[in-house]
């Protein structure tokens, strides 16, 4: 896995592959096979490996929440430190060791906020495929061949694209140009975790009213 995640690291989803790995294990390639199935499986594994380096602590229902965007950061985090590992990561359901365990966990600590178990599971897939989502975008910055002045730049041009905006045509999105490019990165995500934790909650809620009002 050490291997595979080098080889993912220079290379990317694209770049990486069996004979890839092989080669920086110094055997053939028809060796790995004993192992894995092929492409598919090495890339479910690495993400699996990456997985379990997030911990999962043990819920606090006081404290639910800080706890559960902790974990959502240090999950989006070590997907932008790999590069294309969050790609390696949509559209795949955690079946794999550790991605069980840590889905088991994250579960755990939304139950702990007292969120319903269709709130729960449906809300499980959608902040992971939230996190896996930014991940991916920030990586695009972060192993681009944009330089950090680049990148500075860069959003210093789209701030005088929006706010250069005629406002008789675009009124709304000319007034707050600040708005739309004063948060980073950091902020985006925060901001995207609380939204759908309190959306979340809000759901839950109304379950509960409707099943009362019954």
């Amino acid at each position: 896995m050490a291997a595979a995640i080098e080889a993912l690291d220079e290379g990317g989803v694209a770049g990486l592959s069996m004979r890839k790995v092989a080669d920086r294990l110094d055997t053939g390639a028809a060796s790995l096979y004993a192992y894995v199935s092929g492409k598919d499986e090495l890339l479910e594994l690495v993400f699996d490996e990456l997985v379990g380096q997030v911990q999962i602590p043990e819920p606090d229902p006081e404290a639910w929440r800080e706890q559960l965007i902790k974990v959502m950061r240090e999950f989006h985090d070590v997907l932008v430190s790999h590069r294309d590992a969050a790609l390696a990561g949509l559209g795949r359901i955690p079946t794999t060791p550790r991605a069980l365990v840590a889905a088991e966990g994250i579960a755990a600590l939304m139950r702990a906020g007292g969120l319903s178990d269709r709130v729960v599971a449906l809300g499980l897939d959608q902040l992971l495929l939230y996190v896996a989502a930014h991940a991916f975008e920030r990586s695009m910055y972060e192993h681009g061949d944009m330089t950090g002045e680049d990148l500075e730049q860069y959003f210093e041009e789209v701030h005088s694209f929006f706010s250069s905006l005629p406002a008789a045509s675009f009124p709304v999105l000319a007034s707050m140009a600040d708005e739309l490019v004063s948060v980073d990165g950091e902020g985006r995500l925060e901001f995207g975790l609380e939204s759908l934790i309190a959306g979340l909650e809000s759901l839950s809620a109304r379950e509960r009213a409707n099943l009362d009002r019954r």
